[in-house]
């Protein structure tokens, strides 16, 4: 039973992302997206999960390694890291989740020390931050088959979430810049004889 529980806790120690639908892989740059949009997505230097063919790997078995991985995914979940799209609510999650898997390691030392009890905490926290980094992840790659006005034949486009999350936000600020626009243009004008205050 201990070693099927090791086993379970190496494997997802060592991948930090679940395996899904989406892949994970290295952006291409795309000539459709604009130049400021591509920029945004650049990993911030200095913080570095490392990877294997694209995909975090981790080898955090004891306090120190735990330490360091955490403070990159911090980093990481900065304004420009990989992870820069998780809400303040799924963030609170994360640091809850690493708070206590740093107990954990300040009580025990290693994962090869830990009781039972302490190795099902430390995989649940594990299974949080890895479901939401998962979701979040800004070079997670989500393609759609899309038939064109015109055609029979559907296209496939793939785009990474950074991308998509950082077009809706470009055309949000769009629509509330012609908004307020509209606004003032219509403030102070005479509408059956008196003016409109704002």
């Amino acid at each position: 039973m201990t070693h099927m529980i090791r086993i379970i806790l190496a494997v997802s120690i060592g991948v930090l992302m679940l395996q899904g639908c989406a892949q994970t892989q290295p952006v291409k740059q795309n000539t459709t997206v604009p130049a400021d949009a591509a920029q945004s997505v650049r990993p911030l230097s200095g913080a570095t999960v490392p990877e294997v063919d694209g995909k975090p790997t981790i080898n955090a078995d004891t306090g120190a390694k735990f330490e360091a991985v955490a403070t990159a995914v911090r980093q990481q979940m900065q304004p420009g890291g990989r992870w820069q799209f998780v809400e303040k609510n799924e963030r609170a999650m994360i640091d809850d989740s690493f708070a206590d898997m740093s107990k954990l390691f300040g009580q025990f030392g290693s994962v090869d020390k830990m009781d039972d009890n302490a190795k099902v905490r430390l995989l649940a926290d594990q299974s949080t931050v890895n479901a939401i980094l998962t979701k979040k992840d800004g070079d997670r790659l989500i393609c759609k088959s899309v038939i064109p006005v015109g055609s029979h034949l559907p296209v496939k486009t793939c785009r990474t979430y950074s991308q998509i999350q950082t077009e809706q936000r470009d055309t949000q600020n769009s629509l509330w810049k012609v908004n307020a626009t509209r606004q003032q243009m219509h403030c102070g004008a005479q509408q059956n004889g008196s003016f409109i205050q704002c």
